[in-house]
């Protein structure tokens, strides 16, 4: 049996504040566009998922197509909306640890699990996992800063898979990125759905991650 775990940093370990795309759902909701904060990350999700390998500026990520999350949207990308939100900052300086975070690494770890974080992410990966504590739970990190290729691109689980074997599940909680790059690399995802942005997907999905560990405990 597999005694390893793949897991997501991003709104999976790492709570984001804001999240990623909240300021272009706070930005449109202050223009008059009616749209919801589900339909606003399901359209940035979709448009992330697209992407395989991260711009060199941003170094571990890929610049994010707003002409095409507006058209999700079904929102007019007009020039001078799009020259806006050029303007817009999506990455947070701001991080915290989720809740049921150490609860979950301290039992994994207790059983004697390994710990993978497949993340795409700029160089500051590292900084948030020492601040935070991270590191002394993670055997290993997988990032995309490092190897010049992004979820949801089998390549990058792969590598883990590589040097640690198959893991139990790959953890996360954007469907685009990692339950199907997971699938696409063979492995077992399990999409972590904290806010029910995903109620019309069928697929494995848990609300948090004690409900992640009893699956991993009973697998």
């Amino acid at each position: 049996m597999s005694k390893t775990v793949f897991v997501d940093m991003g709104e999976t370990l790492v709570s984001f504040i804001p999240k990623f795309h909240q300021p272009l759902y706070e930005f449109l909701v202050k223009k008059g566009y009616k749209v919801t904060e589900k339909q606003v990350f399901r359209a940035v999700s979709k448009q992330l998922g697209r992407e395989h390998f991260p711009d060199p500026v941003l170094g571990g990520l890929s610049e994010l197509n707003f002409r095409e999350v507006l058209y999700e949207l079904k929102i007019s990308p007009k020039k001078c909306l799009l020259d806006q939100l050029k303007n817009l900052t999506l990455l947070s300086g701001h991080w915290e640890l989720f809740d049921d975070v150490k609860p979950f690494l301290n039992e994994l770890k207790k059983d004697g699990y390994k710990i993978i974080m497949i993340t795409n992410a700029t160089r500051s990966v590292y900084r948030i996992v020492d601040d935070l504590g991270l590191i002394n739970y993670l055997d290993d990190i997988i990032a995309s800063c490092d190897l010049g290729i992004m979820k949801p691109h089998p390549r990058i689980f792969r590598i883990a898979i590589e040097k640690y074997g198959n893991p139990i599940f790959h953890i996360g909680d954007i469907y685009e990125i990692d339950y199907v790059g997971a699938l696409r690399a063979g492995i077992n995802p399990l999409l972590l759905d904290r806010y029910n942005f995903y109620d019309d997907i069928k697929a494995n999905k848990v609300k948090n991650l004690l409900q992640a560990l009893k699956l991993i405990k009973n697998n």
